[in-house]
């Protein structure tokens, strides 16, 4: 953390005595007697502080990797992430995935590295993302972005979210996860931005696959193990899918010469959040965080355990 960035902290909350770790091990030390912990999350961090920690800011919007920490889950400690932080960013790369198929810019990137000029490929079909139909899994920060951008492309957006109950006006249907099958079939897109839970882990498989559209577009910006790769590889190799833009995979990373190296797919290694507009943002929430943690007000961006996110 920058000078200037302890300079705001401290200013924000002059009662709190700041503790700046450079490793795990340094932050399990010195745990013990603290009430907060910020980015040094791990198991072993928690266990440590577990008498004392009250609240736990992790630096990140996903949280499954720390619903194996019971001191965590089933303590009173308050948890904290990023949800929203790199919405922006994140749906942003969405969208450049969808566009990238609808206008096969991969073929002529490739072309234009090679310094020739590209020809039109055989059975392309270059088409327009008006009137086209997405479905959004999972309407929270990251999803909204992406319904928003696809809304003003032209794009009739579909969602499921088990916690959003107010329909935005850039969203046509807003269901619960149950009408997930139903809606699949209507979807020319369909874009996964699900936290990884008990429930989404493989949500989007073989059977999923099969009710798709023939020829549907699948953008994953959430986590690899959403989506069943083996039956991925197989929906691409028999069209049901025609192209996948994916920032996660399962296995991560996807090991060199893996089948999704050589199909339809764009695949960036888990880099979508990456901006200084997200690094803003983020210092940002554990700013505002402290100063509410100190003056002992309700903390933003407070996860639910229970849920997994």
């Amino acid at each position: 953390m920058r000078p200037e960035e302890l300079a705001e902290l401290r200013a924000v909350a002059p009662g709190v005595e700041l503790v700046v770790c450079g490793s795990e091990d340094e932050a399990a030390a010195k745990v013990v007697d603290a009430q907060g912990v910020y980015a040094f999350t791990s198991p072993a961090v928690i266990r440590a502080g577990a008498k004392s920690l009250k609240w736990a800011q992790f630096p990140a919007a996903g949280v499954e990797s720390l619903m194996g920490i019971p001191e965590l889950v089933e303590g009173p400690i308050v948890l904290t992430n990023m949800a929203r932080v790199f919405a922006p960013q994140i749906a942003d790369q969405a969208i450049a995935y969808l566009l990238a198929f609808t206008r096969d810019l991969p073929h002529y990137i490739a072309t234009t590295s090679e310094k020739r000029w590209g020809d039109r490929r055989r059975g392309v079909v270059f088409d327009e993302l008006a009137g086209k139909t997405m479905l959004v899994i999972g309407l929270g920060g990251i999803g909204t972005e992406i319904a928003r951008r696809a809304y003003g492309f032209g794009v009739r957006v579909l969602a499921t979210d088990p916690k959003v109950w107010e329909r935005p006006l850039f969203v046509d249907e807003l269901h619960r996860p149950e009408k997930f099958h139903e809606l699949l079939p209507k979807a020319d897109i369909v874009a996964s931005a699900v936290p990884l839970t008990k429930q989404s882990t493989r949500m989007i498989a073989a059977r999923e696959f099969d009710l798709m559209k023939p020829g549907a577009i699948l953008i994953n910006v959430s986590r690899g193990k959403v989506v069943d790769t083996d039956a991925l590889v197989a929906a691409l190799d028999s069209g049901k899918v025609s192209a996948a833009g994916l920032d996660v995979t399962d296995p991560e990373p996807l090991p060199d010469g893996h089948p999704l190296y050589s199909r339809n797919v764009i695949i960036t290694p888990h880099t979508a959040g990456q901006s200084p507009g997200g690094d803003r943002r983020r210092f940002a929430i554990f700013r505002e965080n402290l100063r509410r943690f100190a003056a002992g007000e309700a903390l933003v961006n407070v996860v639910d355990k229970k849920a997994g996110y």
